[in-house]
């Protein structure tokens, strides 16, 4: 849990400081423009965004029944669980999701960045991506489409359990370690832009998210003995989300 907060509170400062850099940039005239609404406008040079969002999509979760069953091993008779996994179904997820991207801006239609995030799936992941910014128009309302391409990098190191219960076959298994891996992370996204001030914009984004995971669980035994087992998935969401962008 700490580990999480130190994260969002970084890329939080990461965005605090980019804007205050920006509020001590000398203004050079000929990268602004007269704009209706506030009296000149960035049309080039470097921004930054700040974008929380949220992914929703189906999940398969497997159903876990338990079945009592005679214990003979012992003198007398004991209950013991007996799982079995009947059956899977498809639940609705929610994932949040925290990025900042850093770029330029060629003129007011085209830029590209790069960005960082923090994600929660049913475990955490890491993006690294690419941005390619198109705008449309710079307005008072100003849609714009994004492409952002990269990798989702998951845990770093295995997590050992005593008892590890997963949605995917073995399901149960006991004095294991299993390590979540991430994948190409694709993510096209339209939205508008509304300037809130001169060097400032809110931006309300739709998007599609195509994630590949990998999973892996290990469980050893004495002389250098082992099994694995390898889940790998590909997960579809919608995001919709909201934005600051600084320039």
């Amino acid at each position: 849990m700490k580990k999480n907060v130190i994260i969002i509170l970084s890329l939080f400062l990461s965005i605090g400081s980019f804007a205050q850099l920006n509020e001590k940039d000398n203004i050079n005239v000929d990268n602004y423009e007269p704009y209706s609404r506030f009296e000149v406008r960035k049309k080039k040079g470097f921004y930054s965004i700040m974008q929380v969002s949220l992914l929703l999509g189906n999940t398969q979760s497997t159903e876990r029944i338990i079945n009592y069953r005679l214990d003979y091993s012992s003198s007398s008779s004991i209950y013991a669980p007996d799982y079995s996994y009947p059956y899977r179904q498809n639940k609705l997820t929610l994932a949040p999701s925290v990025t900042v991207s850093n770029g330029y801006m060629f003129n007011e239609n085209w830029a590209i960045g790069a960005g960082v995030g923090f994600e929660i799936f049913d475990h955490n992941l890491f993006p690294l991506f690419a941005e390619l910014r198109y705008t449309l128009w710079d307005s008072k309302i100003s849609p714009f489409i994004t492409m952002k391409s990269g990798y989702s990098f998951g845990n770093f190191k295995a997590k050992h359990y005593d008892e590890l219960y997963i949605n995917w076959e073995p399901y149960n298994v006991s004095d294991a370690s299993l390590r979540n891996h991430g994948g190409i992370m694709l993510h096209p996204e339209l939205g508008v832009k509304v300037p809130l001030n001169e060097n400032s914009d809110l931006l309300v984004t739709a998007a599609y998210r195509y994630q590949k995971i990998k999973s892996v669980v290990r469980k050893d035994y004495e002389s250098n003995q082992f099994d694995e087992w390898e889940h790998k998935e590909n997960l579809n969401r919608l995001s919709f989300g909201v934005a600051i962008m600084f320039r």
